[in-house]
């Protein structure tokens, strides 16, 4: 995988020389695990299957549990999701609706956001403290298939290190507007130049090495399907004019890059001391009363 400076100039070519060692440096202590922290929201089988996750995650970047959320609360996240995003197109991508804060929006995306499973892989994943940033509701309805631009190209996410959960709100096929990851691409340190703004798009060097094919997986299932992945590997959006999608995102990050989250302060006060320390340890929280 081409890992060298983009094209985006001489000035940004100059700065990568003087900024990635930096950058590296944070970064590295951005992975390094708290030896105190121990995951301990499941017990049981149900702790064996996470560290298998986590271990399968390790490894690819990414996991998936098919159909994982099931009635009656994925009907109780459909009707969530269909509240947060009506009349509330997305500015960035045509025939699109998206609602950035879901958790204020409805309560209910509490509980895949704090679910105890995800939040046990999550945190052996890290191996440290974490907490929720941004929760994003998605409906992307059909729109032809050339469309590459911004998230729906081969991308990563700019922040190193950093969970993400897809939650499949709708059954997405393979030929669908499903999501593709690049397994395996996740350990990688970008310098400067591939850390900003265009220099983070690698569609030419995905496209163009064929022998890559074999590690992209695709992000598809029945409504319910949830992906973890490092939204450091390299991954995109795929657009389509067959099916609507509908998604969940969370982004769960830990140490660096906690973003504001608007949260109401009744629904935070009601949730039990170890998911609510989950969200409190962002300390951008917006609350609202």
């Amino acid at each position: 995988m081409h890992n060298g400076t983009a094209p985006n100039g001489l000035g940004t070519a100059l700065a990568s020389i003087v900024k990635t060692p930096f950058g590296y440096a944070k970064e590295y202590f951005h992975r390094r695990p708290d030896p105190s922290y121990a995951p301990n929201f499941v017990s049981g089988e149900a702790k064996e299957r996470a560290g298998a996750l986590v271990e399968e995650m390790r490894r690819e970047g990414i996991v998936l549990l098919p159909g994982y959320f099931k009635q009656p609360l994925l009907g109780k996240l459909q009707g969530a999701l269909d509240r947060a995003v009506s009349g509330h197109p997305d500015k960035g991508n045509p025939n699109a609706f998206s609602n950035l804060n879901s958790l204020e929006a409805d309560a209910t995306f509490y509980d895949a956001a704090l679910d105890d499973f995800l939040l046990e892989v999550i945190g052996g994943y890290y191996q440290k403290r974490f907490a929720v940033t941004t929760a994003s509701a998605m409906r992307l309805l059909p729109a032809p298939s050339e469309l590459r631009t911004g998230s729906f190209q081969w991308h990563h996410d700019t922040r190193g290190r950093q969970v993400h959960v897809m939650v499949l709100l709708s059954d997405v096929t393979t030929k669908g507007q499903r999501m593709t990851y690049l397994k395996r691409s996740h350990n990688t340190y970008y310098n400067y130049a591939r850390s900003k703004d265009g220099g983070s798009r690698f569609e030419v060097d995905v496209v163009s090495n064929p022998s890559l094919k074999e590690r992209i997986t695709e992000v598809v299932g029945p409504a319910g399907t949830v992906a973890i992945f490092d939204s450091n590997g390299l991954h995109s959006g795929n657009r389509g004019e067959g099916e609507i999608r509908e998604t969940l995102t969370l982004c769960y990050v830990s140490w660096r890059h906690f973003k504001k989250v608007r949260v109401k302060r009744k629904d935070i006060e009601a949730l039990p001391p170890q998911k609510r320390q989950v969200m409190e340890f962002n300390p951008n929280l917006v609350w609202v009363d």
